[in-house]
């Protein structure tokens, strides 16, 4: 009987390593079934302030390459790219992972790190050393910025205004600013097509400030304001909306309501907006999901989406949320190191990323379905990551 019980679980064991239950022990390394690049913007200064060790940790970027049969290939450094902690914790890749843009603001930085300005930097990751190569001052702060689908433009956002960069020729360059406008700009999303922008607007730079969701539309490089994202009051209210993402079909936009702060309650809620009517509007949501929610991703499939859950002190989580099921609903939790910050998929779905702040690395996950399979191996980056972008690095991609 023990031998039968012996053999039956070696069995399951064998099983699961085959269908990805769990990570194959041989794997010295981690390695991605096609080339992806990954950037991380860290922010050493917000690490200093959750250490409060009295000094300031140089912010830095790093560039991971990953491929099918090697390890990894980090380059980390520190002292040329300021960089945010607080804000939406993307940034963006262009002409197939050769340039990144970073924004920086001073919202938050501590007096150690002194005055790093309103700019977004533009780095060539093909070079060693990751040089700097255009810095472009901006009027307000410099939020957030997000590649266009296009792998030319990069849209970015500061207080008052979206600004719009191209990439053509490998020479960085503005092309186009909106008007000022009296509300600010907090966070953004492009859809897949590249033809509608999410963004939040909030009455004023402060934590319990109200928060507004609109609608833009991209014709050319001009952005224009289309209408405000709506909600029936039956269903809930958009509190304090923040880092939207589009579908990979356009469908439907989710939205996390509640600014990305954890240090208050109540539990905050995860909106979904039906991007099929007109106007658009929230159209269900998910109760209670967490205390500080931050970030999302939706799996290229369009059928689930993950969720960073800030919480804390000490341990984060993931929430998973099924698409496909009327209404949506949420699946699982899974713990993961704090803060967690930026989060993304890679492009074949095969692998999800999470930035944890405090354990100044990237967490990698196989995606088995809707299961997220943590591997034993991180990804090392410099100091506090603060936001994140991936690309395929396959030729033509």
């Amino acid at each position: 009987m023990i031998l039968q019980r012996f053999i039956i679980t070696l069995a399951l064991i064998l099983a699961g390593c085959a269908t990805g239950g769990t990570e194959t022990i041989s794997s010295p390394y981690i390695t991605s079934p096609t080339p992806l690049r990954i950037v991380s913007a860290n922010d050493g200064d917000a690490l200093s302030s959750v250490w409060d060790n009295g000094g300031v940790l140089p912010d830095s970027l790093t560039v991971i390459d990953l491929s099918p049969d090697a390890p990894p290939v980090t380059r980390t450094v520190e002292g040329t790219v300021p960089n945010s902690y607080s804000g939406a914790p993307i940034s963006a890749i262009v002409s197939a992972g050769r340039y990144a843009f970073v924004p920086n603001h001073p919202f938050g930085q501590s007096e150690a790190k002194g005055d790093t300005g309103n700019l977004v930097s533009v780095i060539d990751l093909d070079v060693p050393d990751l040089p700097v190569i255009a810095a472009f001052p901006l009027p307000d702060l410099a939020w957030q910025t997000m590649a266009h689908p296009d792998d030319e433009r990069v849209i970015a956002i500061s207080n008052h205004q979206f600004h719009v960069f191209s990439m053509k020729s490998g020479t960085p360059k503005l092309v186009f600013e909106s008007e000022p406008i009296e509300r600010n700009f907090t966070s953004f999303a492009i859809s897949l097509d590249g033809k509608s922008i999410l963004a939040t607007l909030a009455d004023r730079i402060e934590f319990s400030t109200p928060v507004e969701l609109h609608l833009f539309e991209l014709d050319g490089d001009t952005i224009r304001h289309r209408t405000r994202i709506g909600i029936d009051p039956a269903l809930g209210e958009i509190d304090q909306p923040f880092a939207p993402r589009f579908s990979p079909d356009g469908s439907r936009a989710l939205v996390l309501n509640g600014l990305g702060i954890a240090a208050r309650p109540p539990l905050d809620a995860v909106l979904s907006i039906d991007m099929t009517t007109n106007p658009p509007a929230v159209t269900e949501l998910i109760p209670d999901v967490a205390q500080g929610l931050e970030s999302l991703a939706f799996h290229p499939s369009g059928k689930f989406a993950v969720v960073t859950c800030i919480g804390g002190p000490y341990t984060g989580h993931l929430a998973v949320i099924d698409l496909t099921s009327q209404p949506m609903r949420l699946l699982s939790y899974l713990p993961v190191e704090f803060v967690t910050q930026g989060i993304e998929f890679s492009p074949d779905g095969s692998m999800l990323f999470v930035q944890s702040m405090t354990a100044s690395h990237i967490s990698v996950y196989r995606v088995d379905g809707m299961d997220l399979i943590h591997s034993r191996h991180v990804l090392r980056t410099g100091d506090g990551p603060a936001s994140m972008a991936v690309i395929s690095r396959e030729a033509g991609k």
